[in-house]
């Protein structure tokens, strides 16, 4: 299983876990610095676009949302030097569910919660937060884990039927987008999409409605606004 900046992935249990300790290690987010983009679930997309360009990535079957935070391959521009992020910035549910992840076991029909045995706030010391009671129950820390990681997974999985209308009703134009930062310097953003504002907007009444019945004009207009941070 390969996963963004997720180095080694076990399915987590308490046979093999209970001793397992998490060390909280707040604003170190080191795993995520040579990352510049990661999905993004559309239930995000009104806190995410005060503050980064949001983006559709992946050819028409493996499509998502996505968020830019940098433009060179190895750089996420909101975390500094000490690995802290920017502050007072929206940091994607992607990232934040790190070093956890629902994942199929090996019963493909269920989904299992996994970790990244390497993320260093692991540890069989009593340092941090245990994970399990010695009777093998999970503890608050772990059922308050699980509930974020399932409730990401969930809003990924709310977030597709937008883009395959999107899809449906060729919205979605391919772009290479120029960048002109103020410094002076172009950088060329390639292989991305972004809603055609001018073909939603003569989009027959009849889709508008169904659009906001279902939620999505929020994230269409909250896309087209996070298009101003390209220039960042």
């Amino acid at each position: 299983m390969n996963v963004l900046f997720y180095k080694s992935i076990l399915p987590l249990n308490s046979e093999d876990h209970r001793e397992l300790y998490l060390q909280p290690h707040p604003n170190d987010y080191g795993f995520a610095r040579t990352t510049p983009v990661v999905p993004l679930a559309a239930s995000e997309f009104f806190a995410a676009c005060r503050h980064y360009p949001i983006l559709f990535s992946g050819d028409d079957a493996s499509l998502v949302a996505v968020a830019v935070m940098g433009y060179s391959e190895n750089r996420n521009n909101f975390i500094n030097d000490k690995n802290e992020w920017q502050a007072a910035t929206y940091i994607p549910a992607f990232i934040r569910r790190y070093p956890f992840i629902l994942a199929h076991g090996t019963d493909e029909t269920r989904q299992t919660l996994c970790f990244d045995e390497q993320w260093k706030g692991f540890n069989e010391k009593s340092e941090g937060e245990a994970l399990f009671t010695a009777e093998g129950e999970q503890t608050e820390h772990l059922k308050n884990i699980l509930t974020f990681v399932e409730s990401l997974h969930l809003d990924m999985q709310r977030t597709q039927p937008f883009i395959q209308r999107l899809l449906e009703l060729e919205l979605l134009d391919k772009r290479d987008l120029q960048i002109n930062q103020p410094n002076g310097a172009s950088l060329l953003l390639k292989d991305f999409r972004i809603i055609n504002e001018k073909a939603f907007m003569e989009l027959d009444d009849s889709i508008i409605v169904e659009f906001h019945k279902k939620g999505w004009l929020p994230w269409v207009y909250s896309h087209l606004l996070s298009l101003s941070n390209l220039g960042r």
